[in-house]
């Protein structure tokens, strides 16, 4: 074979249009550094292949296989060749055509220039030494394949299959005359498929396999000749044209022949794509207990044997040759199963361990139901006998199979054979078995005879493991504990308990001496002492008191135990152990338990009660005295008689609830939304209790409200106002038992306070409770030294920025139940996640918080919007000035939080109105624009509207603008004294020409019944949610009869945004704390600076 017909032969495996594209690449010249390397009588030729505008480099390689006159690998890196080469193994792409043309022409060139200058070959010229190689190796061949069908006949006449060949490389053709293909491949002629392919066995080739099945072929060729003689009128042949006959006998050999190949197989008329394999088949297999039986089931689809005998299996689309036991052992299985579908055995050991032995060893995949499982359970029981010797501690273990043992540490086969459960097997199975978790082990004829010992190897091999987890180690002759006290611990705690999970579990008497102290062992008696407090009495195990401070410095500390001066343990794992110290905790006033006992107050006994443990003995005391506090329907309080007014059934409960706390001596928050009447229910409540003195604490804007109150529904009560001038103050306080109830104001009880240190009244009741949220207030502190027996707070919003202000009201209500404030901070504050649920808990009780959406089903809808407004350009250009200004002054970040918040203020400020800040500002509002929009159409409709802002100025200013269009108006601020409030309030509700209120949102958010209007206007949003609802529920009340239309204005892209969006970022944890109940509130109170800072990006 020359040069050219090597080349030709390359190329003729790509279409004409890719040789074309190769030839022309190289023709321009595009074809550079042509290389070659030699390597074992493997030539690689390289080459770099340039694109047309030269701007990319293609790099080829191309590797000839010369003994065997192959190409035998092309490589590109164009995308062409990455591409498709996953896909055909031979691609070739035009840039290896052309670097074959630009090697052939090199070789070329390099021959001629040789032979005319008559040099001797060199090895090192490119072209002599393919050439040399090349006519050494002329056989170049290309492979062909087989493929195989196969058809199963079933007729009266005989039972077969028949075969049908055909071969190819992409495509394969049919073999349409066996025999002569046969005598022609013998005689090495070329045969003649079809007009696609003829066989030339100078040019093809088949593998060593296909070679076999071949080989095959000839056989049943020469059989076929030898038996028929060529008599074509036989009823049937071995070889008949294309076709084969495979008798079942034959089939078995047949198929070990293709079991390289995926063939079609045909079986009752459908054809499968099927693949041989040589293992056993899968089956598997279902094994049920009831009642005295063992029922064996398998899949409804069983395999096919294709064979009498069943060598061969149909099954899954597949053709299976499973070996020589499982066709044994499967036979009679399947026999019974084809037929019933189940199988019936006797519930007996002995026959349960033959049979799960057979099944092992024709299936892998055996299921059991719960109670056979139960029932191989009661077959093996290990017992664990645990010791000590010497400060050492021992363990040996015993398995019992049946009434017959032996030892873990031991060799079975070292013992006498006959302390182990032998039973017979049939010959054919007398082998190493592994059966799931048992292994059968062989030993020689004559010490066996017939019988086997069954063992679970595998569940032995578990104890062992589950040994060593507890650091107990195999010895000589027993396992020995090599731990640490942790360990010890874990054993005492976890690994007993495992190991009576596995068996039985025997400890010796010094093993017994040694406690883990866990709920057994925990005391917890409650005792009552007086009408207010309770006694408890506390200890676990027999530990000394003293050492009550160490354990709860381990518990603290998140220890797994702790390890008693005895050498004992208190497993500090145990949920109970933890809910008892976590309890004896949360009781002592100030965390630190000490001794033996401590006195609680009664108003514990719900918290204490709710935790449901199991060690509290005395439920039924507890129980009684948290049913007491919860069951606030209870009609035993009848609402008094002289009362001026119809309560609703919510605020029958409400004051069932105050009367109920305050015969328990404890105190409460009542907690109601604004406007559901906690005025009218405190009235109730005092009046029930007349005999007695009360001191109600208001804010100076609702003294005289709460007076008119009393005079409207309780008029039989006599109330003193300490207001005014101290004359007048002094003279009320004198007279003091003259009155049924006296009230005065928070600056008022500040300035008096040194009055009251010698009087005790039988309740104080503050309003607006709010007001006591700072602890280190004064006024907060003068409330707290009031003198009383009983204390209640009233405020819509208990918790307005953060927790400590409801801990500061509890410490009103009811001192040192909520702990100190340093203990609540610690516990609430800083552990948050940890204690909410605590915390929710402990005030469950005493808070009591309804809302209008929940009882007052006949109040109108509030319907709340939001208005974006977009600055005008003057205002948007000073905003966006000052904004930039301000972050160069934030730069260095060296502002005090106080110098952050002014400016905040003037951002808010610029998005109002800039002329409140700016003089002779000319450039217009774009709120103060919508605003009289709104309200010009309001009045229009003949709304009464409530508008409200934190900015006086900004009120004033719209006040000249209802001015100038004629629009009258009642206007209330900070400055409005208590008594003018309540006739501007009177003179609006009953006013039908005066549509408009400007309110200052703090001076008039609270105390206001403006049930006339049923319009709400927001002109700015505060940074408490809450004062706006508080605001909102001015008109949004009991007595409201209108739809109330709430609508707030935002500027839009400004720092009022950023606001509503932190609002709502911060609301979560209060939400969590009362059950969604609350809102939060002034929240810029408890920012961060960095949080600050993040409102001016």
């Amino acid at each position: 074979m020359n040069l050219k017909e090597l080349v030709e032969i390359a190329l003729i495996k790509c279409s004409k249009l890719v040789r074309m594209e190769g030839k022309k690449i190289y023709k321009s010249g595009l074809v550079f550094d042509i290389k070659s390397k030699k390597i074992d009588n493997v030539y690689n030729i390289y080459g770099k292949v340039k694109n047309e505008n030269k701007s990319n480099d293609y790099y080829t390689h191309i590797r000839i296989n010369m003994p065997k006159g192959i190409l035998e690998k092309t490589k590109c890196s164009c995308d062409d060749f990455i591409e498709n080469s996953v896909y055909k193994e031979e691609f070739l792409c035009p840039h290896i055509i052309a670097t074959m043309y630009k090697f052939y022409d090199l070789a070329i060139k390099s021959l001629k220039d040789k032979a005319n200058k008559k040099e001797e070959k060199s090895e090192t010229m490119v072209g002599n030494t393919i050439l040399n190689e090349i006519t050494k190796y002329k056989n170049l061949k290309e492979k062909l394949n087989i493929s195989i069908k196969l058809d199963h006949i079933n007729n009266d006449s005989l039972d077969h299959y028949e075969a049908q060949f055909k071969i190819g490389k992409s495509s394969m053709y049919s073999i349409n005359s066996l025999e002569d293909f046969i005598y022609e491949k013998i005689q090495e002629s070329k045969v003649f498929i079809n007009d696609e392919l003829v066989y030339n066995p100078k040019i093809h080739y088949f593998s060593q396999e296909d070679e076999k099945v071949i080989k095959f072929i000839e056989e049943c060729v020469l059989i076929n000749k030898e038996i028929f003689k060529g008599d074509i009128n036989l009823p049937f042949q071995i070889v008949n044209g294309r076709k084969i006959m495979i008798l079942p006998s034959t089939l078995e050999r047949f198929i070990e022949i293709i079991q390289h190949k995926t063939i079609k197989f045909k079986y009752e008329y459908i054809d499968y794509n099927t693949k041989i394999i040589h293992k056993d088949l899968p089956i598997s297999f279902t094994l049920k207990e009831k009642e005295e039986n063992f029922i064996l089931t398998t899949k409804k689809q069983f395999p096919i044997p294709l064979t009498s005998k069943g060598e061969v299996y149909f099954y899954d689309n597949n053709l299976y040759i499973p070996s020589k036991i499982q066709r044994q052992l499967y036979k009679p299985f399947y026999k019974h199963l084809k037929k019933q579908e189940k199988i019936l055995f006797s519930k007996d050991v002995k026959i349960f361990q033959e049979l799960i032995v057979v099944l092992n060893k024709i299936s892998k995949a055996i299921t059991f139901d719960e109670g056979v499982k139960k029932f191989v359970s009661t077959l093996i029981v290990p017992k664990f006998y645990f010791y000590k010797e010497l400060e050492q501690i021992f363990c040996q273990v015993k398995l019992y199979y049946g009434q017959e043992y032996f030892e873990l540490i031991n060799d079975p086969k070292e013992k006498n054979l006959s302390n182990f459960i032998k039973i017979n097997l049939p010959p054919a199975i007398k082998e190493g078995l592994y059966i799931n978790n048992i292994k059968c082990e062989n030993f020689r004829e004559e010490d066996l005879g017939d019988e086997v010992i069954i063992r679970d190897l595998e569940k032995e091999e578990k104890i062992v493991k589950e040994l060593g987890k507890f650091r107990f180690i195999k010895g000589e002759n027993r396992f020995l504990f090599t731990g640490t006290e942790n360990d010890l611990y874990n054993f005492l705690s976890k690994g007993l308990k495992r190991f009576r999970n596995i068996g039985e579990v025997i400890l010796s008497d010094s093993l017994k001496s040694l406690n883990l102290y866990g709920l057994a062992s925990i005391e917890f008696n409650i005792t009552e002492t007086s009408e207010e407090w309770l006694n408890l009495s506390y200890n676990i195990g027999n530990v000394s008191k003293k050492e009550f401070k160490n354990i709860f410095k381990a518990f603290r500390h998140n220890k797994n135990f702790y390890k008693t001066k005895d050498n004992n343990f208190i497993d500090l794992e145990d949920n109970e152990v933890k809910s008892f110290l976590s309890l004896l905790e949360d009781l002592s006033s100030n965390g630190d338990v000490s001794g033996d006992s401590f006195k609680i107050h009664k108003n514990m006994a719900y918290y204490i009660e709710s935790r449901g443990s199991s060690f509290i003995k005395e439920k039924d005391l507890l129980q009684n005295i948290s049913s007491r506090i919860t069951n606030i329907n209870d009609d035993h309080y009848e609402v008094p008689k002289k009362l001026n007014a119809t309560l609703r059934e919510y605020q029958i409960a409400g004051y069932r609830w105050m009367k109920i706390l305050s015969n328990m001596k404890f105190g409460g928050i009542l907690a109601d939304e604004m406007g559901l009447g906690k005025t009218i229910q405190t009235i109730s409540f005092l009046l029930s209790e007349k005999e007695i003195k009360s001191l109600i604490v208001t804010p100076t804007s609702l003294i005289y409200n709460w007076q008119d109150e009393f005079q409207k529904f309780a008029e039989t009560l006599k109330i003193g106002v300490i207001h005014g001038s101290k004359e007048e103050r002094m003279k009320v306080l004198d007279d003091r038992e003259e009155y049924d109830v006296l009230l005065t104001t928070y600056g008022t009880l500040k300035n008096d306070i040194q009055l009251y240190k010698d009087i005790t009244f039988d309740y104080c009741i503050i309003d607006e409770g709010q007001n006591i949220k700072n602890p280190l207030a004064q006024s907060t502190d003068s409330v707290k030294r009031i003198n009383s027996k009983v204390r209640f707070a009233l405020t819509g919003t208990p918790i307005e920025n953060n927790l400590m202000e409801l801990w500061s009201i509890f410490d009103f209500i009811m001192p040192g139940y909520l702990y100190s404030e340093e203990r609540f901070q610690e516990k609430f504050i800083d552990k948050v996640e940890a204690n909410i649920d605590k915390l929710k808990t402990l005030i469950r009780p005493f808070i009591l918080r309804r809302e209008k959406k929940d009882v007052l089903k006949d109040l109108p809808h509030k319907i709340e919007k939001k208005f974006l407004v977009e600055m005008t350009t003057n205002q948007e250009r000073i905003y966006k000035a000052y904004m930039k200004s301000i972050k160069e002054k934030l730069k260095n970040n060296k502002e005090d939080k106080i110098t952050i918040f002014s400016y905040l203020t003037r951002l808010r400020q610029l998005c109002l109105d800039p002329s409140i800040i700016i003089d002779e500002y000319k450039g217009g509002s774009s709120k103060l624009r919508i605003a009289m929009e709104l309200v010009q159409e309001g009045v229009d409709e003949g709304k009464k509207i409530l508008l409200f802002s934190q900015f006086t100025s900004v009120l004033k200013n719209i006040s000249k603008l209802l001015k100038k269009e004629c629009i009258e108006y009642f206007y209330l601020d900070g400055s409005t004294n208590a008594s003018e409030r309540i006739k501007l309030v009177d003179k609006f509700n009953k006013n039908s020409h005066v549509k408009i209120f400007l309110i200052s949102l703090k001076a008039g958010g609270t105390g206001l019944n403006l049930t006339s209007a049923n319009l709400v206007i927001h002109f700015d949003p505060w940074w408490n949610p809450a004062v706006e609802d508080q605001a909102t529920d001015r008109a949004h009340r009991i007595g409201q009869k209108n739809l109330v239309q709430v609508i707030k204005l935002v500027c839009k892209g400004t720092i009022e945004e950023k606001i509503i969006m932190l609002q709502e970022d911060k609301k979560e944890l209060i939400n969590n704390v009362m059950n969604s109940d609350l809102k939060s509130g002034n929240l810029i109170n408890t920012l961060s600076k960095e949080e600050i800072l993040d409102l001016f990006t």
